[in-house]
């Protein structure tokens, strides 16, 4: 050997040596690629071209007196292309006849609204009585911020306007793709029937919000555009599934677990089931987790609550050598554990793909369950972690005793014995349908864990309501809800949940007491404004704070940055949040801290509204971190916190962290 050569192989071990014994990325100051994939912008000539077709489309609609909901089918197409010139979101020559042909598509639905027709009219189907499944799409108005969001829709063969028919409807949800926006979705389900297409079946496509595995505002979409759908066509609400691979394998892990009673079946492949497993963090850990954030991990990992599969149906794939596979054995194992079983089909030798002998026997599974007919009255053995998801068939979880640890409800009807079990639990609600019990006087017991409750009675024809409320002695039925302030459904923290219901951002109108902490702020906002557009593919609703009006108070969480001097809608309610800020001094939780340094950010019931939330100084708690992949997006902070904001913002948190943690269930 040479030396020379000898010299380079020594400099060479050393070099590895060296990298071997390199700490692991601060994960804080990483550099993460973006979301969505960056694309590039179009010649200058055809952008100008497709921005001036958008612009005279809009123009158009909107010197008539049409609502929001009317123009969705044409407003999707234009904001698809729109976004995908403001964000350069091309990827290919193919975009751009993509955006070419979307626009054709609005020209000619447009012309048909002109012309007085509405409703599916504008999705143009290819004829009266359908020889073949075909592809639409459409957009429905976003309750959380009104931005129209995109969805795909397969329509049954068989299908006729006239058909009052009610069929069966199953959600499938799509898998990862960074660089596939609402242009690229839109292309797709308008010339795909995609991966199934069950007979007499309608096959709804939620965007979801682009690549958040159907959660925070991509879960609601999916109900949203389920809502929607079933405006224009008959569907069974007893025979709903949901159903996905990949990405959309875990978003129906997580709808099923947390909605188990809206769906007939699930049908989940491969994706992901949990946090810390899937991404290898319980070999090699990312960051350091606190103990909120482990909390907070309740919210979506779905293994704690798979003994809510009991209360559907559930047929699950994985490929045999597919890494996913873990999800699926993840959710057996866990599913075991409360004594559930259900079918598990492995594709034999199959990586990331569903082989068509494993897709006809889960096809034909789910067609077997469809027959079936539903329970009028089901038992329900339901948990739950937040009041978030409190429902299952007739009972309501209205009230825990703590928050994210959990709280079971175990019912059934039998006759006119209502047989309650609980744990964890303080307020319950009972929603039984008309003739589900007798209506005859004192006919009808309620025991709860074993005591006998006085109930009222059923009147016939009627639907059943009862309020049940946990007091010293045991439980008791309850005059008259319990509107005190308290955690309640919809109304429970964290600071996440408030972007999953409709909100503003409220602009301070003044600059903030000290320097450092109105740069932090102003950043924030910024960051916060753009992460929702590109993220969460939507529209913030902004106002300045002395424009905030009496009807967006109540109708919308209020999203307030800035401290008492900047923002005047906070310095207003100030008195009445449980915390202490003036030019000196910030105070919470009984601690002080340098006002000219730090911030709090929070959520608590707004005093303005107490229906609605106030949220200080925050938008999405997970960041630029989290686009590596969908399951790293998790909540990073609890109901409150005090931040340091002296070095800024970083990939993980929007500052250090100085304290940190829940309200109890009266939000104290």
């Amino acid at each position: 050997m040479s030396a020379v050569r000898r010299s380079l192989l020594i400099i060479w071990s050393v070099l590895c040596l060296g990298a071997a014994m390199l700490p692991a990325q601060d994960a804080r100051h990483a550099t993460y690629q973006p979301l969505p994939a960056a694309g590039q912008a179009p010649p200058a000539d055809v952008a100008a071209t497709l921005q001036q077709r958008i612009d005279a489309l809009r123009q158009t609609y909107q010197q008539q007196n049409l609502t929001a909901s009317e123009t969705a089918d044409v407003e999707v197409l234009l904001r698809a292309v729109e976004l995908a010139l403001q964000q350069n979101l091309f990827y290919s020559s193919k975009d751009i006849a993509t955006a070419t042909d979307l626009l054709d598509r609005a020209r000619s639905r447009l012309e048909l609204l002109l012309a007085g027709d509405r409703g599916i009219k504008l999705l143009q189907l290819a004829g009266e009585v359908l020889d073949k499944p075909q592809a639409v799409a459409g957009g429905f108005v976003s309750d959380i911020d009104d931005s129209v969001q995109p969805y795909g829709l397969v329509i049954p063969a068989g299908w006729s306007s006239d058909d009052g028919k009610p069929r069966r409807l199953d959600v499938w949800l799509h898998g990862r793709g960074d660089s596939h926006t609402e242009l690229q979705f839109l292309r797709t389900r308008l010339k795909s029937t995609g991966p199934i297409t069950p007979p007499d079946t309608f096959v709804l496509h939620p965007f979801g919000r682009h690549c958040n595995a159907f959660k925070f505002a991509g879960e609601r979409d999916v109900y949203e555009a389920i809502a929607h759908v079933a405006q224009q066509f008959a569907i069974d609400p007893q025979r709903i599934s949901i159903r996905g691979f990949s990405m959309g394998g875990a978003g129906c892990w997580h709808l099923a677990v947390h909605h188990p009673s809206f769906w007939f079946a699930a049908n989940p492949g491969a994706g992901f089931a949990d946090t810390v497993q899937y991404q290898g963090w319980d070999k090699k850990p990312a960051f350091q987790m606190t103990d909120f954030q482990k909390q907070l991990l309740n919210w979506y990992d779905c293994p704690p609550w798979a003994g809510n599969l009991s209360n559907t149906q559930v047929i699950a794939y994985s490929g045999e050598v597919d890494k996913q596979k873990l999800a699926a054995d993840v959710m057996w194992d866990a599913s075991q554990q409360h004594g559930i079983q259900w079918p598990y089909v492995i594709g034999a030798g199959m990586g990331h793909k569903i082989d068509p002998a494993s897709a006809q026997q889960m096809d034909q599974q789910l067609q077997a369950w469809a027959e079936q007919e539903p329970a009028k009255v089901p038992t329900v053995d339901f948990t739950t972690y937040t009041l978030r998801y409190p429902r299952c068939h007739w009972l309501t979880i209205e009230g825990m005793q703590q928050h994210w640890q959990a709280a079971r409800v175990q019912g059934k009807v039998e006759g006119g014995v209502i047989q309650l079990q609980t744990e964890g639990v303080t307020h319950l609600a009972i929603d039984l349908p008309a003739g589900a019990l007798p209506a005859e006087r004192d006919a009808i017991t309620i025991r709860i864990n074993g005591e006998g409750v006085a109930a009222p009675d059923a009147v016939a024809d009627q639907s059943y309501h009862c309020d049940l409320i946990r007091v010293s002695e045991g439980w008791a039925v309850a005059g008259n809800p319990d509107r005190s302030l308290r955690k309640r459904p919809g109304l429970q923290g964290p600071i996440d949940d408030a972007l999953t219901q409709r909100f503003v951002f409220v602009r301070p109108s003044r600059p903030c007491w000290h320097g450092q902490v109105e740069r932090w702020a102003t950043a924030e906002y910024e960051y916060a404004v753009e992460r929702w557009k590109r993220v969460m593919r939507g529209e913030v609703r902004e106002v300045l704070d002395r424009n905030l009006s009496e009807a967006t108070i109540r109708d919308s969480n209020l999203i307030l940055f800035g401290d008492p001097r900047a923002n005047r809608v906070l310095a207003g309610m100030l008195n009445r949040l449980p915390l202490k800020w003036d030019r000196d001094r910030l105070e919470v939780n009984g601690q002080t801290y340098d006002a000219s340094r730090h911030a709090a950010v929070m959520v608590f019931p707004n005093p303005l509204n107490p229906e609605r939330y106030v949220v200080l100084n925050s938008g999405h708690t997970f960041r630029d971190f989290s686009n590596v992949s969908n399951s790293r997006q998790i909540p990073m902070l609890p109901d409150w916190a005090v931040l340091d904001v002296a070095q800024g913002a970083n990939a993980l948190l929007p500052g250090e962290v100085k304290a940190a943690g829940f309200f109890n269930e009266q939000w104290e």
